[in-house]
């Protein structure tokens, strides 16, 4: 199962890769999220796991979702926003942006895993 990673801190792409990978997911980390539509049709991804504040990128999280809602072909992706950012006013605008997840920066690789089986994504 394909998973989008749009994450621009190294560590944290590797976090997440050594969590997904051995769960059985394929993933593919991008430091931006600038031509979503074109890396949403390179991978075809069942995930998305996009983090709010890209350096170097010129949209934000909140427009990736709105771009991949965009894209009749994803409109069942899983997209999940993680995010340094806080607070109920953030999760409101993911919300609305469209994502199906919010998870707030520091997380547990665990509760995202069992967000994942909760999503059916996951199986034992």
């Amino acid at each position: 199962m394909n998973v989008l990673l749009i994450e621009d801190e190294p560590d944290m792409v590797a976090l997440l890769e050594a969590t997904l990978t051995p769960a059985g997911f394929e993933v593919h980390a991008e430091r931006s999220g600038d031509a979503v539509e074109l890396l949403l049709e390179r991978y075809d991804p069942q995930v998305v796991i996009v983090d709010v504040m890209l350096f170097g990128s010129r949209v934000d999280g909140f427009e990736v979702v709105r771009r991949i809602r965009s894209v009749s072909q994803h409109a069942d992706t899983l997209v999940v926003v993680l995010t340094a950012l806080q607070g109920e006013a953030y999760v409101r605008q993911a919300h609305e942006a469209g994502a199906d997840l919010y998870l707030s920066k520091p997380f547990s690789p665990l509760e995202l895993l069992e967000q994942l089986e909760r999503a059916e994504l996951l199986t034992d």
